[in-house]
């Protein structure tokens, strides 16, 4: 099974720093695999950077992938809620 630590290394080795929140990291625990999918999907312009997160409480919650730089130029890939109250609801409070 592939790991967060294994995604995180693919971007390492193009270069891209995997920006994600403490809680949305652990609420991927067990679905690396289609994450990295969605993931890999996305830096290939395959897709509109919309990963379906399953929620242990039932339901998904939407995460966006979006590509940035930082302010030295180096590349980021951030991976957010779309709805405002999402990091709330994937921690579960």
């Amino acid at each position: 099974m592939l790991s967060f630590e294994t995604v995180e290394e693919v971007c390492e080795s193009k270069s891209i720093t995997l920006v994600v929140h403490p809680a949305i990291r652990r609420a991927v625990k067990g679905y690396e695999e289609s994450f990295y999918i969605g993931l890999r999907c996305f830096l290939k312009g395959e897709t509109n950077g919309l990963y379906f997160l399953p929620l242990e409480s039932g339901g998904y919650e939407r995460l966006q992938f979006s590509q940035r730089s930082s302010p030295g130029g180096h590349p980021i890939l951030r991976v957010d809620p779309v709805a405002a109250g999402g990091l709330r609801r994937i921690r579960g409070d």
